[in-house]
């Protein structure tokens, strides 16, 4: 049945493309690294489908949006960085001279005003976004007992969060480490690496997603005391893979690739919801208040969560662009 809804719309993409481009309503912007280009997705949860390349004018190597797709930073070809606004009329696009070529990494903030970029050793820090691009700080890893993997900034782009991972060669213990404006270097939060890091917007709260406890731990203003408020184990969501809370940071939304299956939580961590989907979700990018993309795009085919009344996982068809990549 999958399929058959799959072709139909395959079939339905291609009378439209044959006619011109998409039109209607529209649940947002993603990344289709396949293409190397940003596409937006055409319809409502239940009938929708990825549209065609919004022109940059240069192919993207790496891209996030904000969770309020109010912008997105994009790396292009050639390394450079780019902020890039959706309109009405089109995309515009603008260099962000204060940051080097071809970063490792771009994290960005639960409410889109901060945004980190690794290279190597050094993270920069970007504040006051979309509308300002010079406020820039950098803070040095290099203390830390191995290369961070994942990491999570603060709006305020005042904390950020790393998580390294135990290190068998040089027997270092990885863990959560975080570091504050005006610190002089880290601070060790948990003994355990994290499969994923993440605040609540507009604050310093944050969750910490540990697959190899089965856990996510929220963690109260993690500059100060950085009081545990909950941990959520169930036996149904194994190994979570990202946790990161709604864009009015109410809910929770945890996902378990290795079960296939999301889970919705409340504020406090409690009352789940559990979603299976015929897919291995791995992360929760709002494309709206209500919709969330749960998977990158991959064998023709992206998943979100509609939270508009029950949560429900729908798949988005992703045609191939027609003619080659830019």
């Amino acid at each position: 049945m999958l399929w058959l809804r799959y072709l139909f719309f395959l079939m339905s993409f291609s009378v439209v493309s044959a006619q011109g481009a998409l039109s209607g309503p529209s649940l947002g912007y993603f990344f289709d690294p396949h293409e190397r280009a940003l596409r937006r997705i055409w319809g409502i949860p239940g009938s929708a489908i990825a549209g065609e390349n919004l022109d940059l004018g240069f192919p993207a190597a790496q891209a996030i949006f904000s969770p309020n797709q109010d912008y997105a930073l994009v790396v292009a070809g050639d390394g450079s960085v780019n902020l890039v606004v959706p309109g009405p009329t089109g995309l515009t696009a603008q260099l962000v001279p204060a940051l080097p070529p071809a970063p490792d990494k771009i994290t960005v903030g639960p409410a889109g005003h901060a945004a980190a970029f690794t290279y190597g050793t050094s993270v920069k820090i970007l504040t006051g976004l979309p509308r300002s691009l010079d406020r820039l700080e950098e803070i040095d890893t290099s203390a830390l007992p191995g290369a961070p993997t994942t990491f999570a900034i603060s709006d305020d782009g005042a904390i950020l969060l790393v998580s390294v991972p135990d290190n068998a060669q040089t027997t270092s213990a990885g863990g959560v480490f975080m570091f504050s404006r005006g610190d002089s270097g880290p601070r060790l939060l948990a003994a355990k690496a994290a499969s994923d890091l993440s605040f609540f917007p507009e604050s310093h709260d944050a969750l910490i997603a540990d697959d190899a406890a089965n856990s996510v731990t929220a963690l109260q203003d993690i500059a100060g005391s950085a009081t545990s408020q909950w941990t959520f184990v169930d036996d149904r969501l194994p190994a979570p893979r990202s946790a990161r809370a709604t864009l009015d940071g109410q809910r929770i939304i945890v996902s378990s690739a290795e079960n296939n299956l999301a889970a919705l939580l409340d504020r406090n961590g409690m009352n789940p919801v559990f979603v299976p989907c015929a897919c291995s979700p791995n992360r929760a990018g709002p494309l709206s208040n209500l919709v969330y993309q749960l998977t990158d795009p991959g064998s023709g085919l992206l998943w979100i969560l509609d939270l508009s009344k029950n949560p429900r996982l729908y798949f988005v068809p992703v045609p191939p662009l027609s003619g080659e990549s830019q």
